[in-house]
């Protein structure tokens, strides 16, 4: 994997993948997932981090049924397909810029940070499990509120969001800001200094504010 960041068209590749990834992140917030945030409502939309951790299909139904019915068909809307490309929007961005990272550090830095590059796209298809079985989960009861949903579907969901959370919110940026303390010692260009900036600002609002809902559900 070393050799990947080695290469010769290595900087561009991870910088289009960066730039790609944050177009299409763009394009989900603005445009895809606009419409149902609006209904839902935007300072509801962070309750959704519950349903995600719910792994049980009563906690599942007490968040869906928190919200009205015209809300819930709405939320179905923001997994897929309003979720599901944010997922890879996030992905391609963070990977991106910890590959670009990565490629700036010396030794071991490098080893690990070709392993820990893969993170984010392990967090997006983790996400994306996690919103099929959510879109079923929340389908059945906005359609339907005293309906028996099979509790394998919940737990499915919030396994593979758990292992998101840690893919993202935990391996990501330990190795992050870890890089970017040690590239501010090895490696002070104006190019670095780009790459250290963006994925800090990518790093505390795409994996430290989702975190800070879940407190909240529990």
């Amino acid at each position: 994997m070393q050799q990947l960041l080695r290469a010769p068209r290595a900087p561009l590749m991870f910088s289009l993948m960066s730039v790609i990834g944050l177009g299409v992140f763009i394009l989900a917030v603005a445009v895809v997932m606009q419409p149902a945030s609006v209904v839902v409502g935007m300072d509801r939309v962070r309750e959704l981090v519950c349903l995600q951790v719910a792994f049980t299909p009563e906690r599942a139904a007490a968040v869906v049924l928190s919200f009205p019915q015209d809300a819930r068909e709405a939320i179905s809307e923001l997994l897929v397909p309003g979720d599901v490309t944010l997922a890879w929007g996030y992905g391609l961005v963070l990977a991106g810029l910890t590959a670009l990272l990565a490629m700036r550090l010396p030794g071991k830095w490098i080893k690990v940070g070709a392993v820990i590059m893969w993170a984010p796209l392990l967090a997006t298809v983790m996400d994306c499990i996690e919103d099929i079985f959510l879109y079923s989960v929340v389908r059945q009861i906005a359609a339907d509120e005293t309906v028996q949903v099979v509790p394998m579907l919940t737990l499915l969901a919030s396994t593979a969001a758990t292992v998101k959370y840690i893919a993202l919110a935990v391996v990501t940026p330990i190795y992050g800001v870890a890089g970017i303390i040690k590239g501010l010692s090895v490696d002070r260009s104006f190019a670095a200094l780009t790459v250290y900036a963006l994925l800090a600002f990518v790093l505390f609002n795409i994996t430290v504010r989702p975190l800070q809902g879940i407190p909240t559900c529990f």
